[in-house]
Order: C-alpha cells, then structure tokens, then sequence
C-alpha cells in the first residue's frame, strides 16, 4: 500500500514539473518534490528509488514519513551490492566535480606494515602544505586523541570535525628524523591538483610514461591533456597509469583518458557498454574510443597502480582499456564498484542512486570484489611518487622491462609475484576479498570522491 501510495505521489510531482516546463524528451527527468519540506523530499526520492534504482525490483517496501531526512533514508535502502547511494548537498557536490574543490586539510593516510597512520599524499597549496606536512609524516594524535584510541573508540568518521571552512585540527606529527611536532590547521576550500605528477623514465632504452591521477572531474581534462602532450612528444608507447588513491568520478573524465590510452589503436571500436535496470532498458548505450590531439599513437602496454581505494571511475578506465591494450595491474585488488549514478537535482540537494552497470567491449564488468593485480606491490610510503624506487612504481617498471613480478620483503612464497602467470588484467571472479581501507582526512571529508557521475 504504501508503495503505490508513494508511486502515485512520485508520478503527480512529475506532471506537476512536465507541466511547468520540464522536457518531455528526457526519461530520467522526474520533476521535484511537490514542496522542500522532509516528508514531501522523502516521498519524491522513495519514489526515484523505485523508478531508476538499478536494483528498482529489490527495494524494500518502507514509509518514507518513517525518516527524519532522505539521506538516512536513502542510507537504509541500498541492498545487495550496493555501498553508495545517497543524498548530497548540491553546492558543494557541484564544487568538487565542477571546480575540483572540496573543504578540508588537504592530505591523505594510509596504514604502513606497522599499523601507523601514514601521510601518503599532501594536497598543494592546502593548510597541510603550508604546514610543511609531507609523505611519510607519522601522524601521532589528532585532536588530542593517540590514533591507537582513535581505532579503539571507532572515531576516524569524526576525529576531524566538521567539514566546514574555519574549523581547526591540531596534530601531533612524526618526521622522517624521527622529529615530532605540534601541527595546527585550519580546514578551507582546496583546489585539488588532479595530476600531480608526471615523469619519463627509461626502461631499457625505452621511454615510459608515469601519470599520478588524484581524481576524475572537469578540472582534470586539461590536466590529462598537458601530461600526454609531455608523454607523446617523448614517444612513450608504454605508459604507468597510477590510481593508488583515485576513488572515482566522472565517467565523462574517465572516458576523455581512454581516448587518450587507446583512441590511437581502437579508434572507432567500443570503449564500454552502460546498462540501466529493465524500465530503462531503451536508454543502454555504447560509447566509441576517438583519437584526440594528444591521444598516443600506439600503446603497446599500459600498467595500472591500484590499491583497495581505487574505485568507480578508475576501475572503468582500467576495464575498458584492458579490450583494446595489454594491460596489467601492479600493487593491491581495487575496491569494487562496477556500477554507476545519475545525479537528480532536488532543492538544495542532490540525489545520486546506483542507476546502471558498466561493461568493458568484451562485456566483462561484475568485479565486486574488485579487479586483482598482476604484479602484488607495496604502497612504499617513504618514497614520493613518481620515484623509480618506490615500491609500487618500481615493480611496474621492472614488470615492463623484464616481464616478470618483483619480490619484495614480507612476500609469501609464491605469492603476488604472479611471476607464473603472463601480465595482464586476472578474471575478476578470482579477486580476493576486499580489504577496509585505513583513515583518510581527505575522504573522511569528502566520501564524494568515491562516487561515479
């Protein structure tokens, strides 16, 4: 009853806004709320939920008048796979995919073998940099509070306070000299540097590309462009793509490095397939590689550097590229998220629901549990990136110039230097279980990164 309650609702507020001027020829145009008020915002959402939500036919029925806001809402009525539903402010979803801006500190961390939490990537022109913070910096307590009480109390989700400009955050950090100091910032608005770090190395007389990028929105297609200007006038053919801390994006960003990849070998041919739930089925699609002004002439071999927070966004790229280049994965299986949104405006929020599948041209895509590497790699946080010493980098060049895995210590044996296998990207199915990424400020702040628009 209270489904079709809501259904009948959800389709008056799209008359209502068809009416007053809303395109008819757009299926994935709903209209809003008849009001702003919660239970009208509710009931609209429930009612999307059960339009376009890829798994539409899995909903649990439920009272939307039950929920003090659509965001806890939305939070309970993800099933199966799903992890990323949800409802977001608008302002600040449109500064981060539009202008590459978030609030926040400006660093990542990541857990060494010890169980520290490590610095691993420190925004430029953030607070955090201003402060002289840096990869490998320790962080020893946040706020007040040790990081070993941090994990006992399950703080990390609020250790660091509003995301809001102006709220302030006191560390205590550990240098490589084995200094410690008293560390104070301020959150504000960053500007996130989205290629942080392009190098040429040679291998073997051969020039190879390294590309660090942080993340896929608009801000990045000029960035992309600048790097493989560098890459392509050096004659790269092969290229290290490095995604280690990329949660994800813009699929049109992600589509815009594909052609950069692979438009000069598959011109034309299909890039990947998107896959929307039974009622939607007409609007499926198929996107074609194209060759660009700075699209490589020929790729022979394109090497993935991956962690388990290389998400959305950067698992499509990895899928898509891996049907037309040989391709292969070095470091740790990816998160998992072979599916992605459609964002729906409404007041002064957005809603972004799981709405349809990605498959690459051979029609692989379901990897859940993520895509496993070739070459099993450590995430070296003692060096910088783009250091042909560092641990991930390094066993990608010597997997390009020798085909084989590099051991490294604390391997088992046998284990991840996939030196019995050829490179190349694994059957999904065969990824190992995923693991819970370790605390980041930037992501605590800003879980949109993960998302896929």
């Amino acid at each position: 009853m209270v489904k079709s309650v809501v259904t009948a609702l959800f389709a008056a507020a799209m008359g209502s806004a068809l009416v007053a001027g809303c395109s008819v020829g757009d299926p994935f145009d709903f209209g809003g709320p008849r009001s702003c008020e919660v239970p009208d915002q509710n009931e609209w959402v429930y009612g999307l939920m059960q339009e376009a939500y890829l798994w539409a036919d899995e909903l649990p029925q439920i009272d939307p008048l039950d929920y003090d806001t659509p965001e806890a809402m939305v939070a309970e009525l993800r099933v199966g796979h799903d992890r990323w539903s949800r409802v977001s402010d608008k302002a600040r979803s449109d500064a981060l995919f539009q202008e590459g801006k978030v609030v926040g500190l400006g660093f990542r961390t990541r857990r060494d073998p010890l169980g520290r939490v490590v610095v691993a990537t420190v925004d430029e022109g953030s607070p955090a940099a201003a402060a002289g913070m840096k990869r490998g910096d320790v962080i020893q307590s946040v706020g007040g509070l040790f990081t070993e009480q941090i994990d006992e109390e399950n703080r990390w989700g609020d250790v660091y306070g509003e995301s809001e400009p102006g709220v302030a955050v006191d560390l205590h950090v550990e240098e490589a000299t084995g200094e410690v100091r008293e560390v104070s910032l301020v959150k504000d608005w960053i500007s996130i540097v989205t290629v942080p770090t392009v190098r040429i190395h040679e291998v073997e007389g051969r020039p190879v590309g390294y590309v660090v990028l942080a993340t896929f929105v608009d801000t990045s297609t000029d960035a992309l462009n600048g790097a493989f200007a560098e890459l392509k006038a050096a004659g790269v053919r092969e290229v290290v793509v490095d995604l280690r801390y990329n949660s994800g994006g813009l699929v049109s960003v992600a589509r815009h490095f594909m052609h950069l990849l692979a438009g000069g070998v598959a011109e034309g041919r299909m890039a990947y397939q998107v896959r929307y739930n039974d009622a939607f089925a007409d609007e499926n699609d198929e996107r074609e590689l194209m060759r660009l002004d700075h699209t490589l002439p020929a790729v022979d071999h394109v090497v993935f550097v991956t962690t388990g927070t290389t998400l959305s966004a950067s698992e499509l790229l990895i899928n898509a590229v891996a049907a037309h280049v040989p391709v292969s994965i070095v470091g740790n299986t990816t998160g998992g998220k072979p599916v992605g949104s459609k964002h729906f405006d409404f007041c002064d929020k957005i809603a972004v629901p799981i709405t349809f599948r990605l498959l690459n041209a051979d029609g692989v895509g379901d990897y859940y549990d993520g895509l496993p590497p070739t070459c099993a790699a450590p995430d070296d946080l003692m060096h910088e990136l783009g250091d042909a010493e560092e641990g991930s980098l390094a066993t990608a060049l010597h997997l390009l110039a020798t085909e084989q895995c590099l051991a490294h210590p604390g391997d088992d044996e046998g284990e991840g230097a996939g030196a019995s296998e050829p490179p190349g990207l694994r059957d999904p199915r065969s990824a190992p279980s995923r693991r819970v990424p370790p605390p980041s400020e930037l992501e605590t702040e800003w879980p949109e990164l993960g998302g896929l628009r």
